[in-house]
């Protein structure tokens, strides 16, 4: 089922780049595994699922299956507290909501202390929601100077979840305001070509986040399944 899933999601993102002139190859998914269990996140991976995306340290901790190969990479996709920190750098490959400076620098101190690097992305709370985790669209940038400057963090690029609509054409502004704050930054200096990820759009709306720029949506219900 999952590999019939990933199947039709593919060919769903082939024509959301077509429609705007991208290649789908420049779009990558990471499987949302949040509830999902062992069994279903090693069959994605079967299927072909390369990024395995979790919202929480404790759930990837007691669910993420023993090496596998095949360059699977493992992403913290959802809120991160500080005291969680020493344990996501043992867990993941990618943090991808770092959203203060605080939390970056304790990611950094971590990494060093295991002597390797680690790539991270600024979440950006680009509706401004009080209930959403993400810095301002206006202190990105201080954020993204401020991890450039930390050694052991790859900054990679700036990651979303716009306000939920059940329309998905309702949440194309709050894409292109992503894309357009990377823009901005790329402009400036503060992001170079190797920084430019964007990582937003998920179920319900991820053709509009890929016509909008996505480079990495986060699949959950259309690859797994409800849970």
């Amino acid at each position: 089922m999952i590999a019939d899933n990933l199947r039709s999601i593919e060919a769903r993102i082939r024509e959301a780049a077509l429609r705007v002139g991208r290649e789908a190859e420049e779009i990558k998914v990471a499987a949302a595994a949040k509830g999902q269990g062992r069994a279903k996140i090693v069959e994605a991976i079967n299927a072909g699922i390369k990024i395995i995306g979790h919202n929480y340290v404790q759930e990837a901790l007691s669910e993420k299956p023993d090496p596998m190969g095949g360059g699977v990479s493992y992403h913290m996709i959802g809120h991160l507290q500080k005291n969680k920190a020493v344990k996501a750098v043992e867990l993941f490959d990618v943090i991808e909501t770092v959203d203060n400076r605080d939390l970056a620098a304790v990611l950094n101190r971590r990494v060093g202390e295991m002597h390797r690097t680690m790539g991270v992305m600024i979440q950006v709370n680009v509706g401004e929601e009080p209930q959403k985790s993400g810095t301002s669209p206006p202190e990105a940038e201080g954020l993204a100077a401020a991890i450039r400057e930390l050694p052991n963090l790859r900054l990679m690029g700036l990651m979303t979840m716009p306000p939920f609509f059940d329309q998905p054409e309702r949440a194309r502004p709050f894409f292109a305001a992503l894309r357009e704050l990377r823009d901005a930054m790329m402009k400036s200096g503060l992001l170079t070509s190797e920084m430019g990820e964007l990582s937003m759009g998920m179920t319900g709306d991820f053709e509009v986040a890929i016509e909008e720029g996505a480079t990495l949506v986060r699949i959950g219900t259309a690859l797994f399944g409800p849970r």
